[in-house]
């Protein structure tokens, strides 16, 4: 038998499991590594952020990855190869964490790699397949660290008639929704979407869903424009002045008038697009009120998907990605939304910022040791998340 077999084996019956969560996200801003100690599986799993840190891109890896991003049409060949130098720069970044950390390979069980988005395609038209690319090769990440390694986890969603996103609502159910109070869990990084945990003794269906733009749009126009990687603290968004007629074009956009729960992605938010709607209607617009209009775009559309699927009931809302550091955004989206009491993150013992890499090592984690999830709406039976590739 391979011996990585009879070492998965070992690994599903420790009491307690150390798990190396990747998360890449779509503001390409570095590579998200959590060590994450786990007990149990399914609703009975314990989880410990032990660790946790950003590893930055270089520069010009970072443009390559954007090059390819969420792109209509992109290079074969630098995809390809994408694929596996990504595979190999998450093996080392997970090795230098791990010796900043004063830890070896050989103490941990799993690494969980997410990997970068490169597209989102949910079917259009009745009779198309839901699709999702991840780019990073597994078998790279498994061989430069001898870890094996779990990856692809949301492809097994699409196979089952799921839109691959947004996966928050299974860890976010089990984790976080509380018996007597109203949740919902708001996640601003390249693309908004919140998990809707009504009270359990309200005995009431949660669900997750995308509400449209987050950081995406506010963060190519500040590189486009003032050569930064985002708005810090909202700044240049306080500055400007938001074109309302901008805003309601784009809420009017086909999007926006999907019902929920819906997935989207940045193929369907570009700044290409926004200037192709300003040409369109004659909008000309300094860069500080371009970028204080796109920031009014995401607390609309998430404002609005509120009022639509949640209404005027009070809920506690905690808010984890990129956008909780972006004060404008924040401060615009309390006074949309004056049925929420925004509270800290922290306050449910979970780094916000380590949230999703914690994700990724929690389905590891029920892959290897659990009985898997029912998938609301779309499956009957228990699934499983991920592929698993072993070293050597």
């Amino acid at each position: 038998m391979n011996k990585y077999l009879s070492k998965l084996w070992e690994i599903s019956r420790k009491p307690e499991r150390l798990i190396i969560g990747l998360m890449s996200g779509t503001a390409l801003d570095g590579l998200d590594i959590a060590l994450c100690a786990l007990k149990g599986s399914g609703r009975d799993t314990k989880i410990d952020i032990r660790e946790f840190t950003t590893q930055p891109y270089p520069d010009d890896f970072k443009k390559r990855l954007y090059s390819v991003q969420s792109k209509e049409t992109t290079n074969t060949r630098q995809l390809t190869l994408l694929h596996s130098e990504m595979g190999n720069l998450f093996g080392d970044l997970v090795l230098r964490s791990l010796k900043e950390w004063k830890l070896k390979p050989n103490d941990i069980d799993l690494v969980a790699s997410h990997g970068q988005t490169v597209y989102h395609a949910p079917a259009e038209v009745e009779g198309e397949v839901h699709a999702t690319l991840q780019m990073v090769d597994a078998d790279h990440i498994a061989q430069k660290t001898g870890i094996i390694t779990v990856a692809d986890f949301r492809q097994k969603h699409t196979a089952v008639g799921g839109e691959g996103a947004p996966l928050a609502g299974i860890f976010d159910d089990i984790f976080f929704r509380d018996e007597k109070y109203h949740r919902m869990l708001l996640n601003l990084g390249g693309i908004a979407n919140f998990s809707w945990l009504p009270c359990r003794e309200c005995n009431q269906q949660g669900f997750a869903t995308d509400t449209g733009p987050a950081n995406t749009l506010i963060n190519e126009a500040m590189i486009r424009y003032f050569d930064e990687p985002f708005d810090e603290s909202g700044k240049i968004a306080e500055k400007g002045k938001v074109h309302s007629e901008l805003v309601r074009y784009v809420l009017l956009e086909p999007y926006f008038r999907k019902a929920f729960p819906k997935t989207t992605g940045q193929e369907d938010f570009q700044l290409s697009y926004i200037e192709e709607l300003m040409k369109g209607h004659r909008i000309e617009l300094s860069p500080e009120d371009l970028v204080a209009s796109l920031t009014a775009i995401t607390s609309q559309s998430i404002a609005r998907a509120v009022d639509e699927v949640i209404g005027d009931q009070p809920f506690e809302c905690y808010v984890s990605g990129g956008g909780i550091h972006n004060q404008t955004m924040m401060q615009n989206l309390k006074e949309r939304i004056p049925q929420a009491e925004f509270k800290s993150f922290d306050d449910l013992g979970l780094q916000p910022d380590a949230k999703e890499a914690a994700m990724m090592a929690f389905f590891a984690n029920e892959l290897v040791v659990g009985e898997g999830f029912i998938v609301p709406g779309i499956t009957e039976e228990k699934i499983h998340l991920g592929k698993i590739s072993l070293p050597g």
